[in-house]
């Protein structure tokens, strides 16, 4: 079944919308929510009937392309989107109806022929002025019925249109003719006129756009974008920063995430110098030439999805959903990390037998928590050396590596990885070193418990 989206406001009143089309009806669009119902919505259609001018930066012309670009049908009509339709047919939109036409064919020109201001949602948008493009269609309707001639339609018309366009009420231009001298009773005939006749082009054309999409066969056909799109810097800031998602039924804009989590997050200043330097290093691998191979990238997916239980796809799935992910943009993230990680390998590389024991106790003491490590490792010693004063030179052969390894895990919570790129990038020579420092908690933990102590993570 066809998933749409509607963006509607004043032009016609929802509930009269829905008789005609079964859909998501969403309130007058603004910036980032045409992408932003793209993202949540997964919609096969969007139709774009009113959006916002002034209260709020207007839905832009790249959202549309994006749609598009993401397969999804995009239709204009009546306001905004009849503008934004002649701007971006060339590309793909659809445009519906009167109002359309003479965008497309440049007879109008000015955003005002379709602005109005109009209340709020729980007032179900009721319109407060009147655009200019159902002015003009109301006298031009009353020119025909020969309730004025061509030189009072035009007069009228210049009258309109010179009024700012929230205070263009029938009333003020009513006023205004006065004054410049039309005859009172022409006026009278006008304001009745405007009672019983008037001419609503934007609920036509709305009208108009709903039968269409709910006309529309069940399988829309797919057709390749005619352009590219190039993401900018605005682009991006509208997409991660000002898109909004769908959280428990309220929709919220990442940036208010990102915001939340600066100030209730303890550890909110190293997971922001966490993502820096991530940010950082797709940086110098850009400089450097450096790519993740195919392979590199799935074995993050892989370590990835093991280290967080999402081996199951379903509950891989559901975890894209809850971190508002899609899958291009997870593999993304994945291939960023695999970036990091090559370059930490070229870095151990240069390191030598070195390897990260200076960044590594750098980053403890920057941490603060140096000299519990430290102190700790100290005391596990003091007990080998006391228990187990030949340890050197005992080649413990009855233990393997993998046995070491679980029982530490049980012991610590401390999971590892028993294969060569794990143990080079937690710093060990090799996996005999690794063995080595095993037997050191093993033995501690041991000796311990001979000595009737209570166990402790070593």
């Amino acid at each position: 079944m066809r998933k749409i989206v509607i963006f509607l406001g004043p032009s016609l009143p929802i509930a009269e919308a829905r008789e005609i089309l079964g859909a998501i009806y969403l309130p007058p669009a603004k910036q980032a929510d045409l992408i932003s119902a793209v993202t949540t919505y997964k919609p096969d259609a969007i139709g774009l009937i009113d959006g916002v001018f002034l209260s709020c930066p207007s839905v832009w012309h790249k959202e549309i392309l994006y749609a598009i670009e993401q397969g999804v049908a995009v239709y204009g009509a009546s306001s905004m989107g009849a503008l934004r339709a002649a701007e971006t047919d060339r590309f793909g939109t659809i445009g519906i109806g009167e109002i359309y036409r003479m965008y497309a064919t440049g007879e109008l020109i000015d955003d005002d022929e379709v602005a109005l201001v109009h209340g709020l949602e729980d007032m179900g948008y009721r319109p407060l002025s009147e655009p200019m493009v159902n002015v003009r269609a109301t006298f031009r309707h009353a020119k025909e019925e020969g309730m004025i001639d061509e030189a009072v339609y035009e007069e009228l018309n210049a009258i309109a249109k010179s009024i700012y366009f929230p205070e263009r009420t029938f009333p003020t231009i009513f006023r205004k003719a006065a004054t410049a001298g039309i005859e009172p009773d022409k006026l009278e005939k006008m304001a009745w006129f405007f009672k019983e006749k008037y001419v609503d082009l934007k609920r036509k054309d709305a009208i108009l756009l709903l039968e269409t999409l709910r006309d529309l066969p069940e399988s829309l056909p797919q057709e390749q974008p005619k352009f590219s799109l190039v993401r900018n810097q605005f682009f991006e800031t509208l997409y991660h920063r000002d898109r909004t998602v769908l959280r428990k039924d309220t929709a919220i804009p990442l940036g208010d995430i990102a915001g939340y989590a600066a100030l209730h997050l303890p550890d909110f200043d190293d997971i922001n110098l966490n993502a820096s330097n991530r940010a950082l290093v797709q940086i110098l691998a850009e400089l450097m030439g450096v790519q993740a191979s195919d392979k590199q990238i799935d074995d993050e997916r892989q370590r990835f999805r093991l280290k967080h239980n999402l081996t199951e796809e379903s509950t891989f799935k559901h975890w894209l959903e809850l971190n508002d992910l899609s899958l291009e943009e997870f593999e993304q993230l994945m291939a960023e990390i695999a970036r990091c990680r090559h370059l930490q390998k070229w870095l151990m590389t240069r390191k030598g037998n070195e390897t990260n024991t200076k960044i590594l106790l750098d980053e403890l003491r920057l941490q603060n928590r140096y000299q519990a490590c430290a102190d700790a490792a100290a005391e596990r010693e003091k007990m080998i050396q006391d228990y187990y004063p030949h340890f050197p030179e005992e080649p413990f052969n009855d233990l393997a590596l993998s046995q070491l390894a679980i029982e530490h895990q049980r012991a610590t919570g401390c999971r590892m990885r028993l294969y060569e790129d794990w143990i080079k990038e937690a710093g060990f020579l090799g996996s005999e070193y690794l063995k080595m420092e095993l037997l050191r908690s093993h033995l501690a933990r041991k000796a311990k418990q001979d000595a009737q102590l209570p166990p402790s993570e070593d």
